[in-house]
């Protein structure tokens, strides 16, 4: 068995163009002219992307780095290892943010973190200036999601739901999986039948691609590349989304992840969601 299998590792990175707040343009350009700068910041700044997950996943209580009197956070739902991103303001698309961390094992019932951790990194960008969103790539420990979490994907639905049925330009996406299962492409047919049975109408319509087209407006390499060394392209998806955001591409990235779950997969597996 690959040794990476029972790796907890998870990593996400969003994509997109970014344009930072006048301030902290200047602190940036502070920093880089050797301006106010110390060894602990981003140029001027006095946080990064680090620094500033650490402390959003605090407030919200999923994680923490600080031990208290009483020990670890009871519940924990990952480990910080690592964090950053490209805050470069040349209105290309960039991998804006993106987060690795461990995800807590042994807790029961609990999905895989992918929506917390995109809030995470999207508060973040909207705190340092205006994000607009191109994709997001995700390293997921799969054996660590429950066998199956279509019905708690109901009540998320429900929330997705509640947007203009009829949008003037709905969000053209494309869903990519690659892995290193050697029979992992063969199950593409699954899973798609899946995301249209289980979607609940919001992500339609579900058409396959070639395995290897090309995810969409994501900047490469993506983050994570000695986790994902040797996997291969396995399946790609075309669908359309009513709304577009960060926690409506984590919706998607987790609906295919129930697919993916539904139809046996445990290995680790690199999920993309991109605009065309």
């Amino acid at each position: 068995m690959d040794d990476t299998f029972g790796d907890p590792t998870m990593i996400m990175g969003l994509h997109g163009v970014l344009d930072p707040h006048p301030w902290v343009t200047r602190a940036i350009a502070q920093g880089d002219n050797g301006d106010d700068r110390n060894d602990e910041t981003e140029g001027g700044l006095e946080e990064d992307v680090f620094s500033l997950a650490v402390k959003r996943a605090e407030a919200y209580g999923w994680s923490t780095t600080t031990l208290g009197p009483d020990g670890e956070l009871d519940g924990a739902r990952w480990g910080h290892n690592d964090a950053g991103g490209d805050w470069t303001a040349d209105g290309r698309v960039r991998e804006a943010a993106w987060l690795q961390i461990a995800v807590a094992e042994g807790l029961r019932g609990q999905r895989l973190p992918v929506l917390p951790v995109a809030t995470v990194l999207g508060d973040i960008l909207r705190r340092v200036g205006a994000f607009r969103l191109t994709g997001l790539h995700a390293l997921l420990p799969t054996r660590l999601a429950p066998g199956t979490t279509t019905f708690a994907l109901v009540d998320a639905a429900d929330w997705f739901a509640m947007t203009d049925p009829h949008p003037d330009a709905p969000t053209e996406l494309t869903v990519t999986v690659a892995g290193r299962g050697h029979g992992l492409s063969a199950l593409a047919p699954r899973v798609g039948d899946h995301v249209r049975e289980s979607a609940f109408g919001l992500t339609t319509p579900v058409t396959a691609l070639p395995p290897d087209h090309d995810p969409g407006a994501l900047a490469h390499p993506l983050t994570g590349q000695v986790q994902t060394r040797g996997m291969r392209p396995a399946m790609a998806f075309r669908c359309r989304t009513r709304e577009w955001a960060p926690d409506v591409a984590a919706w998607t990235a987790e609906v295919f992840l129930d697919a993916l779950r539904a139809a046996g997969v445990t290995e680790p597996v690199l999920l993309t969601v991109a605009t065309r």
